[in-house]
């Protein structure tokens, strides 16, 4: 949990610096630092699609993940959620909450990084991937905390969430994680990173939540696989 703790206390740090600085920018270079970051979360996507190998599969965890996620409806029910957050934030911060606590929750906790980061951190002691991770998100939640406010700081707390789950289920996720299926997680988290940037620099609305699913579906091919040669044999 080493390396998780490092990554919420470098979102909250960073974000917490770019509150600071937030009054010394004024709202066109806010807007522009905004729109240039977006682009830089595209190259993110772009460069996670590229390690693809496996095509088919990525294509079939976005298609089968985002089914799911509409199904569930997780946009929605986030989106419930962060009103919630936002509602009790007001009481002793004014300012918008929700827009800012979503977006940086997926951009921080999207991509293989997150995955493969903290199981290296629970199971072998290994916190390098999460401490370059801590950096990377630090660095971005100065520039989001900037220009969309507290709500960066509060996505903090989803990362802790989100990574101490998974550290919970280390053990159980690590024979699952293959060469492989760490290039197929970086693929499908590419492409969910890429169309956040798209929302970011062209406005869209783009349901990357309802997406999230899609992370699972390359684990429980390998299970399925690897169950698959078991009975081979």
């Amino acid at each position: 949990m080493i390396g998780t703790i490092v990554n919420f206390f470098a979102i909250v740090v960073g974000s917490l610096l770019g509150m600071i600085f937030k009054k010394r920018i004024n709202q066109d270079i806010g807007y522009s630092l905004f729109k240039v970051l977006g682009l830089c979360v595209m190259y993110l996507g772009i460069a996670g699609v590229l390690q693809v190998k496996n095509s088919l599969v990525v294509i079939l965890s976005m298609a089968l993940g985002t089914l799911l996620g509409e199904i569930i409806n997780i946009e929605g029910r986030l989106e419930i959620l962060s009103g919630h957050v936002e509602t009790l934030v007001n009481k002793i911060y004014d300012g918008k909450v929700k827009d800012g606590f979503l977006t940086a929750t997926l951009l921080f906790c999207i991509g293989s990084m997150a995955i493969i980061g903290t199981i290296e951190s629970t199971l072998a002691n290994s916190h390098g991937t999460l401490f370059a991770k801590s950096i990377l998100d630090g660095i971005m939640a100065v520039i989001f905390s900037s220009t969309m406010g507290f709500g960066v700081l509060l996505s903090g707390f989803s990362v802790l969430l989100y990574q101490g789950t998974i550290a919970l289920f280390a053990n159980l996720l690590k024979p699952l994680m293959t060469p492989e299926t760490i290039t197929m997680i970086s693929g499908v988290g590419g492409i969910m990173i890429l169309g956040l940037g798209i929302n970011m620099v062209f406005g869209t609305k783009l349901k990357i939540s309802n997406m999230l699913p899609a992370l699972l579906v390359p684990l429980a091919y390998t299970l399925v696989l690897s169950l698959w040669r078991l009975a081979g044999i």
